[in-house]
């Protein structure tokens, strides 16, 4: 097994069960509880359609057994859900699951990405009858670097209830 395959999937069973396991890692997900729903059901629906299989839920994700699959029919599938699952990584971000995972509020997250310190990667449109909408999205990778310093969002609370000094442009999260 080369470690691309196994980036999401544990494919250590294929070849002695027959069986494939998921559990949605935080680097795919970003923290959002919204995405990793979508790779468990993503990761569902692409065994059932393809081979005959027994879904199980793990207390952690899913385990799917395919007893009549060859171990080449269940790698060729894993390669697939690969694929699809590290397109699933690199979507942006909405503006409510930034929210949801930096337990931010709406207008946290906007003051911080008027002013710069939570960059934007971009807006998302779709049309509301004849009114056309914007809203912003974000770059995963952005979001979990942060995500990973919980001490940031809280200086920019402090910074914000003026107990602290208001960074500078300059000084806005870069991912680093």
């Amino acid at each position: 097994m080369s470690a691309e395959r196994d980036r999401y999937l544990d494919t250590s069973k294929v070849a002695s069960l027959r069986t494939v396991e998921f559990s949605p890692s935080q680097q795919l997900t970003s923290g959002s509880t919204k995405k990793a729903n979508t790779a468990l059901r993503l990761m569902r629906s692409i065994f059932r359609q393809k081979l005959d299989c027994v879904v199980q839920d793990t207390a952690s994700g899913v385990s799917i057994a395919c007893p009549r699959a060859t171990e080449a029919e269940i790698l060729s599938l894993c390669a697939v859900v690969e694929e699809r699952l590290g397109l699933l990584q690199q979507q942006p971000l909405s503006a409510k699951t930034v929210e949801q995972i930096l337990s931010i509020s709406g207008a946290e997250r906007r003051r911080w990405s008027k002013d710069g310190r939570l960059p934007s990667a971009g807006q998302s449109f779709f049309s509301q009858g004849k009114k056309q909408v914007s809203l912003p999205i974000y770059a995963p990778e952005v979001i979990r670097s942060l995500a990973a310093r919980p001490d940031q969002v809280a200086a920019w609370r402090r910074a914000d209830a003026g107990t602290e000094p208001r960074p500078l442009h300059s000084e806005s999260f870069q991912g680093r």
